[in-house]
């Protein structure tokens, strides 16, 4: 498969198999915050009699890290995918952990299945980045309709949604601060012109859309013999993926980091002269949308961060920090920790048998039963406020 398949596949709502089966998904909403209920329909159709094993509907979200491996002189994709959530609801047939494959008939019609399907509080953000050079990754949640026709058969309807993972006003004000040093060795005409130390710090490391980075650059040139000028400030977003050595059939596996173009930057003028030490502050203004958001920090085999990147004199110090897609002042949401590498997405894989939701009325085929092993959905609650437009939190939401 080339790189764009691998990561880049459009979303389709409805799937046919020849003229005799078609799954069509529809939700209610677009874009959906950890917590939330994802609500919508699906919709069978059969135009004749259809053997199948099972029919269900599945909610679901996984990874795909994928590492461009370059190896004897060859070049190729690597890719794991990780599902971290699924939740289905069995209409019909066998259940999924069923080793029998006895088929049922679906007699010809048109049959809708209202579902809800209740977020866990840790996801990840949905992303897609990619580098032909080094690799990419993605996350990707959907919901999906599909009959089982054999062990190796299935057709299906899907449809993709987007989830964004606001940050609470508390976490970003509680999050310390980051700072790093530097020295540079200055030269003239490849004469040694002494040394200078510059230090950068941030009063917190987390940020979210629309906020402000506030800095300062401390530059101590008492050990200098020239001048120094002008230092440069950055801001770029780097995700790191790793395929496993199970997957990659490579010792320890395989890591690889794409590095997106620069968010921001500016050139700050300052001239320090011989001997002297000064400092100033800078301010990167956020935009409205963050492209690529590096909170929550990790997936499964991703991890994602941004970093402040300040040059002077073909030195650069980094200060790795994380940007949310929004803020919530009213601090709704669960917090996922920067600092523990071992946090992952709540894993969730579970099965039920499919109910009506409250509030709707599905249009069954009503010969055709869930099966009686498996336990009813509880009722989905929403946890947290319904995300609107892009995700973007406002004061009246």
């Amino acid at each position: 498969n080339s790189f764009c398949t691998l990561l880049g596949c459009a979303a389709s709502a409805i799937f046919t198999m020849g003229n005799h089966f078609a799954a069509e998904v529809h939700l209610d909403h677009e874009v959906y915050y950890p917590g939330n209920v994802v609500r919508g329909e699906a919709t069978i159709s059969v135009d004749k009699p259809l053997k199948c094993i099972a029919a269900r509907i599945m909610c679901r979200g996984f990874e795909r890290a994928v590492v461009v491996n370059h190896s004897n002189e060859m070049i190729y994709n690597v890719f794991e995918d990780t599902v971290f959530y699924k939740e289905t609801l069995t209409l019909f047939g066998h259940t999924t952990k069923d080793p029998d494959a006895s088929p049922v008939e679906i007699p010809p019609g048109v049959y809708t299945y209202p579902f809800a399907f209740q977020l866990p509080m840790h996801l990840p953000e949905s992303l897609h980045t990619a580098n032909w050079t080094s690799g990419g990754a993605e996350v990707k949640y959907q919901v999906i309709a599909y009959a089982k026709l054999d062990k190796d058969l299935v057709d299906e309807g899907h449809h993709d949604f987007q989830v964004v993972v606001p940050i609470n006003k508390r976490d970003i004000v509680a999050s310390p601060p980051v700072d790093a040093t530097a020295t540079v060795k200055l030269t003239k005409f490849f004469m040694d012109k002494g040394a200078c130390d510059f230090t950068v710090s941030l009063p917190r490391s987390i940020y979210a859309a629309d906020d402000t980075i506030e800095g300062e650059i401390v530059i101590d040139n008492t050990n200098g013999r020239i001048a120094v000028k002008n230092p440069n400030v950055s801001l770029r977003a780097t995700c790191e993926s790793h395929v496993t050595e199970r997957q990659s059939c490579v010792p320890g596996g395989i890591r690889a980091v794409s590095v997106a173009k620069p968010l921001a930057t500016q050139h700050v003028p300052l001239s320090v002269k011989p001997g002297f030490t000064n400092n100033l502050q800078f301010k990167i203004k956020l935009p409205h949308t963050v492209p690529h958001p590096s909170y929550p920090a990790r997936g499964c085999h991703i991890t994602q961060v941004h970093h402040v990147i300040v040059g002077l004199e073909g030195r650069q110090v980094q200060l790795p920090i994380h940007i949310a897609h929004c803020a919530d002042e009213e601090n709704r949401f669960a917090y996922c920790p920067i600092e523990d590498v071992a946090h992952k997405p709540d894993f969730r894989d579970v099965e039920h048998a499919y109910t009506e939701p409250t509030g709707y009325a599905a249009s069954p085929c009503e010969v055709l039963k869930p099966p009686a092993s498996l336990r009813p959905q509880h009722t989905p609650t929403a946890k947290t406020p319904q995300a609107v437009g892009n995700g973007q939190l406002h004061a009246d939401h």
